[in-house]
């Protein structure tokens, strides 16, 4: 059993820009093929560029403002309540062209 207090989580950079900031609740290898899951902040003006992960789902839970995903070159807008599923090579990024920040909760799961 673990209980986390995410309100004693550091603030850390996600790999594919440092300005975005993460919280992780559950680590790579404390679940078998859980990659690893958390919440990030997205700020205005913040974007992750496009990217694929070979071996591995990413599932992605609104919960405060809106984003853009591009998924296999379209775009989507999403906002709290919608859960979007990235497939493994599925190219994809995301951004935040609006004034207020997008929270989410997301996770990948290994395939490999």
């Amino acid at each position: 059993m673990k209980i986390v207090d995410w309100n004693e989580l550091p603030d850390l950079g996600v790999s594919h820009n440092e300005a975005i900031k993460k919280r992780t609740l559950i680590n790579r290898g404390e679940i078998p093929q859980l990659m690893m899951y958390g919440t990030a902040v997205f700020k205005p003006g913040q974007q992750v560029d496009l990217h694929k992960h070979d071996t591995m789902f990413e599932v992605f839970h609104i919960q405060t403002g809106k984003a853009i995903f591009t998924i296999s070159g379209e775009d989507y807008e999403v906002g709290p309540g919608n859960c979007i599923t990235i497939e493994p090579g599925e190219i994809h990024g995301q951004k935040n062209p609006y004034l207020k920040d997008v929270t989410w909760t997301y996770f990948g799961i290994a395939t490999d």
